[in-house]
């Protein structure tokens, strides 16, 4: 079974049956100005073009020239600062409308490394396929891109080991669920040798003869890779200085008397021109061209974009293709309901924890050793009045360890699998309320376990008092500090990139320690800085912590000393400002901060992929 073949099963059985339709792509005067610093920069200069389905464009042009920008604004991914029209087929683009038949290929493959080829197929086709596709097509449509991709020996194969053409191959793959319209692509082919670029350019230019529309932007390929794309745009200082087929852009340069010298690379040369290398000939190219109004052919000479295009039937094939969509009875804005995309994620995301040595075993082994180490240090001061100040020492280290055992895994981990997922919500796998619902849940069992390990460890090694339901009180105490601090490293993970949220957590959380109540008593705060220990999760922990060891009616504590000052437990929780103290309203306090900082990772992640695009 060829290329062609494969590709086209494949597009049998998305969520709606496709219409046999192809769209392409124009742009008039785009303007992009984007702020660099205080000072706005201009980067597009009022462009136009035309991007035709069935053929595989690149956008070529030297470092800074605005080819990325270009694309990104074609895409849909950027949109501040932009003006100019967009049409497809004839009609003004509908945002919204295109994202659903668009999907966007970043240069550096964001996969989630612990998933097998496999496992992120399966995902993916779940996620894009819909509901009413049966499990058998679903794994033969898999089977047949696997195979379209050269993947079949590596199934099995997690991410982390695969080549860089195998990745680029699977960033692909993943996107062919759903046959989108439109196919975008920055550099496809950065970092990979001369055979795994053709493999990938060869791969995108099957997919645009299957009528697509492919466009790609890339630095300075080869002579043999050039020749596998059907148009060029070229762009140099934010401006068009070539449109048309690969085979006229030397004849182009000719007009110009920009002589390619014979076996020299032609995109090699027209950087070297855009680069000012052969002078100020900037200006002519870019009115040869109309700066992309007119396509250049040389079979045919000058073509004009406007006219190149049958636009009453292009508007017509549109026209069918919203009214196709309309008809629908019930449309969903994804594939699959929002309960079947949180139990896809969660399995996956399961699955991705679990083969996390830093969210597993290194976790499950620090606070075994850590338990046993604090154990040993403070051994049997749980009932010893002689040594009650150490006790206490010891509840507020173990809240302390506690939140940042559960706050720096998911601060070193959230940002680098955030580009994942805004990679795969901008091409509209499921939203972003069902992936951040799973990575709330699927969390929740280890914040459970991991505490309880270490907390079981502590007590009976302290000698803590024999209660079960001082064990139980103290035990939800911990629990409850743990999802605080998990809440605390989603906030911080969403809202900054690794190396900032692996500094500022520590960081933001010495308020917090400071007006607790250990270092400090509560009635010595300084009366304008009172608020501050009620918003204190610390001291919620910690006053949870005293209450539940020596509350309750605790019995006088044993004494090894001739004199022990805080024998009665009452004495202690008056001497810390706790006697009046809730333990209901500390688990209260905790509560309202699970909430609040789960609500602000959420908003956080948002504005960060809004502040992206």
């Amino acid at each position: 079974m060829d290329v062609m073949e494969t590709l086209d099963k494949c597009a049998l059985a998305t969520k709606e049956s496709r219409i046999n339709i192809s769209l392409d792509i124009t742009f008039h005067d785009i303007c992009y100005t984007a702020k660099k610093g205080k000072k706005p920069k201009n980067i597009l200069h009022q462009m136009s073009g035309t991007f035709k389905s069935g053929q595989l464009t690149a956008i070529l042009g030297p470092s800074g020239a605005g080819k990325s920008s270009l694309m990104n604004i074609l895409a849909g991914l950027k949109t501040r600062g932009v003006d100019g029209r967009i049409e497809m087929s004839g009609v003004e683009r509908d945002l919204k409308t295109f994202h659903k038949q668009s999907a966007y290929i970043e240069q550096y493959d964001h996969l989630l490394q612990n998933l097998s080829v496999e496992e992120y197929m399966d995902a993916a086709a779940r996620l894009k396929l819909g509901i009413d596709i049966t499990d058998g097509e679903r794994k033969s449509k898999v089977e047949s891109i696997v195979k379209t991709l050269g993947l079949s020996n590596s199934t099995k194969t997690r991410i982390s080991c695969l080549s860089g053409g195998e990745r680029k191959r699977l960033s692909i793959g993943l996107e062919l669920f759903d046959d989108p319209y439109f196919l975008f692509l920055d550099e496809p082919t950065s970092g990979l040798d001369s055979s795994s670029s053709l493999q990938c350019v060869g791969l995108l230019r099957e997919i645009a003869r299957r009528g697509r529309t492919v466009v790609t932007t890339i630095h300075q390929p080869s002579s043999h890779l050039l020749d596998h794309f059907d148009h060029l745009y070229i762009v140099a200082d934010g401006l068009c200085i070539y449109q048309g087929p690969v085979k006229s852009l030397v004849p182009y340069l000719q007009t110009f008397n920009l002589q390619c010298p014979k076996y020299h690379n032609p995109a090699n040369f027209v950087m070297d021109v855009a680069s000012g290398d052969y002078g100020d000939v900037l200006p002519q190219l870019v009115s040869g061209v109309e700066n992309g109004r007119l396509i250049y052919s040389e079979s045919s000479a000058l073509l004009c974009t406007a006219d190149s295009l049958d636009t009453e039937e292009q508007k017509l094939k549109y026209e069918n293709l919203e009214n196709h969509r309309m008809n629908k009875s019930k449309e969903l804005s994804y594939a699959i309901p929002f309960h079947n995309q949180v139990a896809i994620l969660l399995e996956r995301t399961w699955r991705t924890i679990w083969r996390e040595k830093m969210l597993t075993q290194v976790r499950f082994t620090t606070h075994v050793a850590f338990g046993i180490f604090f154990g040993m240090v403070y051994q049997a001061v749980g009932n010893d009045a002689g040594f009650v100040l150490n006790n206490i020492g010891l509840l507020y280290i173990s809240l302390i360890f506690i939140v940042f055992t559960s706050v720096m895994p998911t601060v070193v981990t959230f940002p680098l699998e955030r580009r994942v997922v805004f990679r795969e919500h901008q091409n509209h796998w499921y939203s972003l309320k069902a992936y951040y619902l799973a990575k709330l849940l699927v969390d929740i069992p280890f914040q459970i376990i991991f505490p309880t390990v270490f907390l079981t460890i502590v007590y009976l090694m302290s000698n803590q008092p024999m209660s079960m339901d001082r064990f139980s009180m103290l035990l939800c105490i911990t629990i409850c500090i743990a999802l605080v601090g998990q809440g605390i490293g989603l906030v911080v993970g969403a809202a900054f990139d690794i190396q900032s949220a692996a500094f500022l957590a520590p960081v933001f959380a010495i308020p917090f320690l400071l007006f607790a109540g250990f270092f400090i008593n509560l009635n010595a705060i300084p009366s304008y800085l009172m608020w501050m220990s009620y918003v204190s999760f610390f001291r919620y922990g910690f006053v949870g912590s005293m209450l539940s060891i020596y509350d309750y009616d605790r019995p006088p504590l044993n004494c090894s000393q001739p004199y022990c000052h805080y024998r009665l437990p009452d004495k202690l929780l008056e001497q810390y400002d706790m006697a009046d103290c809730s333990y209901s309203s500390c688990i209260v306090g905790m509560l309202v901060y699970f909430v609040v900082l789960r609500l602000a990772g959420y908003i956080f992640l948002r504005l960060k992929l809004k502040s992206i695009l």
